[in-house]
């Protein structure tokens, strides 16, 4: 009986944790994945969409078969400093048959910027459309603002689903469209006092799409997830470019009055 128990979780265990793909490297003019979490996957039938969003169209479909679960898959002839949607539906084959066939077909989305140029390196990998750029926090309060990289661009919409994770339940405001920004809210008043420990605040982009044939996608985008205090830390970050640029062009109107 000991020995069915743990077959079953060994078994059990191993299906929950399904096979996914991330970014390996990412260049001027290439995309580099592979295939994670693995598990007994033996290979695997994939079909990879890369949409271009600079012109809302799909730019390249892939499909392969029986690739190895340890290969790494690259997709080359992409424009230099473009963001690109990527679509990966992909079948699994296990080493045994005891997995349930439904679990075998899954999808993931990612979306990834190439580089400017072949001198940047390729493992610093740019996938981070969203980003907050406002936080103000109270006692019984948390208010953060949203920005997207994709807000001047009138046909891709970011939908952002919020969340604030404390130690008993998860604070959710209403999702919003960044137009130019996006507030969110969360009100630590609606929890019990002695469940108010939140620890992590979560930022879910969602990507809309209206392509050139009059069709939407949508693609989930990568999250942002941390403490209030490491979301001060990016928004310190952020506030020193604008100052060193202040700084610099101070210097440039200085010099050219000595002139």
């Amino acid at each position: 009986m000991t020995l069915l128990l743990l077959l079953l979780l060994f078994f059990f265990g191993s299906i929950n944790c399904v096979a996914k793909f991330e970014v390996t490297s990412v260049s001027d003019s290439s995309l580099v994945i592979k295939m994670v979490e693995a598990g007994n996957v033996t290979n695997f039938d994939i079909t990879v969409q890369i949409f271009d969003l600079s012109k809302q169209r799909l730019f390249r479909r892939t499909q392969l078969d029986h690739v190895k679960n340890d290969q790494l898959l690259s997709f080359d002839g992409l424009k230099p400093d473009t963001w690109f949607a990527v679509r990966i539906e992909y079948r699994l084959n296990f080493a045994d048959d005891l997995a349930d066939n439904s679990l075998r077909m899954t999808k993931q989305e990612m979306v990834v910027k190439t580089k400017k140029s072949n001198r940047e390196d390729p493992k610093k990998i740019d996938q981070m459309v969203a980003f907050i750029d406002d936080l103000f926090v109270t006692k019984d309060n948390i208010y953060i603002g949203v920005g997207s990289v994709f807000k001047e661009i009138k046909k891709i919409s970011t939908v952002i689903v919020p969340e604030l994770r404390c130690s008993k339940g998860v604070l959710s405001p209403v999702s919003q469209q960044v137009i130019q920004h996006a507030s969110f809210h969360f009100d630590l008043s609606k929890l019990p006092k002695e469940d108010r420990k939140c620890s992590t605040i979560c930022v879910f982009p969602y990507l809309r799409i209206l392509t050139e044939n009059a069709v939407t996608e949508t693609f989930r985008a990568k999250e942002w997830c941390g403490s209030a205090e490491e979301a001060r830390h990016l928004l310190t970050n952020q506030s020193r470019t604008p100052n060193l640029l202040l700084v610099s062009l101070m210097f440039i109107f200085s010099f050219m009055l000595f002139l």
